[in-house]
């Protein structure tokens, strides 16, 4: 061995000599490929009966850091620690998700895993207020309770014939019975399914209108409205042939767990506030209310609509109009999020004539427009409008399969030019998985980015 390759040897050994003697960390994270282990220590699996879950784990290397995910409420893996707690799931199957990397940024490849499902039975329900029986009428009750006093409504499972509008009145909660709920199913490839973050619940409380134009009315702040399955209002006119009629109500109105369905013109009419985990259909079987106010949600101020499933719908989905009036409480403006809407006669989801602002992000939008070529989901003659991340074209949802939206229009973003509405700009299309559907039309007010497998008509 020669005198040069002899020194160059010595100086690379006392080089990796001074580093170990001074820097040990760096020496052994830079040595360290392996990528760490992950366990769960404790957590629930198979049925539970509580609506919280809690899972402790553990890694085998010190020093180490952890993300989490629970499927399908997490879009992805995000930092946590244990232990971690997961509070008022709903019904349905979950998957819990934990991996570990360590100090040198090697990741278990392998996460820990744990799979349960939610299953709470009627009797876990608790309300303290005024009860409402089958058999009473529940409609005098709601209207003659005194006013200016916010009271809790009781409603036990059974089925109520509503004669009259029910008034609910500043402060009021009705809380019906809760039922059970599932997650709306996507089909897979090789005949697999995957939860969407839609609900579809199933209420065992049943409001059925028996000659009423509406069944319920929100009249004020702090009203809320959970767990009832809602048909049978009458009438196209306004106002009218709504389950429930929400314009007098305040941007604290809350709609949960609710399945809307069969009524003359929509679900809920002058939507405020937001509206969760329900499902819609059926919502304007008289046909002068097409074109009018059909849809299974309109309102013509901001409000959020998260995790619903709306299919089936005569006229549009969801649709705010009429300017979408500016709420402040409404920080992203008219907000449609983790929801399901397919087979609507016009637009999925519609967003028109208005200055403020809208976001439509993680919506599974398929076979809408089949009837009025509006597509998946339509903006028009509107501003400030953000649509990301949602997947567009056919698809299999519950066990049906829908075609792609109505020729070919997964987003839609026009302008009338008339000078009485207001004109089309600042709009934004990104990220979203079109399969195979358009967008119309990118350039000008309407920008387009990050979107995939975009079609042509």
């Amino acid at each position: 061995m020669g005198m040069r390759r002899i020194a160059l040897l010595l100086t690379a050994a006392m080089s990796t000599a001074l580093l170990t003697l001074f820097y040990p960390s760096m020496m052994v994270n830079a040595a360290d490929t392996t990528p760490p282990d992950t366990t769960i220590t404790s957590g629930p699996s198979g049925n539970v009966t509580g609506n919280t879950a809690t899972f402790s784990f553990s890694s085998n290397e010190a020093n180490s850091r952890f993300e989490c995910q629970l499927d399908p409420v997490d879009a992805a893996f995000s930092p946590c620690i244990s232990p971690k707690t997961y509070s008022s799931l709903a019904n349905g199957s979950y998957t819990f998700r934990v991996r570990v990397i360590d100090a040198a940024g090697n990741t278990d490849i392998s996460p820990a895993t744990r799979s349960f499902t939610v299953s709470t039975t009627q009797a876990s329900w608790s309300c303290s207020g005024k009860d409402i029986y089958p058999g009473q009428d529940i409609d005098a009750i709601i209207n003659n309770d005194p006013s200016g006093t916010a009271t809790r409504f009781c409603v036990h499972a059974g089925t109520y014939q509503v004669s009259a509008v029910a008034r609910l009145r500043a402060g009021d909660k009705l809380d019906a019975e809760p039922g059970t709920t599932n997650f709306v199913e996507k089909g897979g490839g090789s005949g697999t399914f995957v939860n969407t973050k839609a609900t579809q619940p199933i209420p065992v409380v049943k409001l059925v209108g028996s000659g009423t134009d509406s069944l319920l009315r929100a009249d004020g702040t702090g009203i809320s409205i959970t767990w009832v399955d809602l048909s049978g209002a009458s009438g196209t006119g306004p106002g009218t042939g709504s389950a429930i009629a929400a314009g007098s109500a305040g941007s604290d109105f809350l709609v949960q767990y609710a399945r809307i369905h069969n009524n003359d013109s929509l679900g809920i009419s002058n939507m405020k506030g937001t509206v969760l985990d329900s499902e819609f259909f059926s919502n304007s079987e008289a046909s002068a209310s097409i074109g009018f106010n059909a849809s299974a949600v309109k309102g013509i101020t901001e409000y959020v609509a998260g995790r619903l499933f709306v299919h089936d719908e005569q006229g549009n989905g969801l649709w705010c109009d009429v300017g979408c009036e500016d709420d402040p409480a409404r920080a992203n403006g008219f907000w449609v999020y983790d929801s399901v809407v397919v087979n609507s006669g016009r637009a999925g989801i519609r967003y028109e004539n208005s200055p403020n602002q809208a976001l439509f992000e993680n919506n599974e939008i398929h076979g809408n427009g089949v009837v009025e070529r509006r597509g998946g989901i339509d903006i028009r003659d509107s501003q400030n409008a953000l649509v990301r991340t949602n997947i567009f074209g056919p698809t299999t949802i519950a066990g049906v399969s829908y075609p792609a939206n109505g020729d070919l229009i997964g987003v839609r973003a026009t302008d009338s030019g008339r000078s009485d509405r207001v004109d089309l700009s600042n709009v934004d299309v990104l990220n979203n998985n079109m399969n195979s559907d358009s967008i119309v039309t990118c350039g000008g007010p309407i920008f387009c980015s990050g979107n995939t497998d975009v079609g042509s008509r």
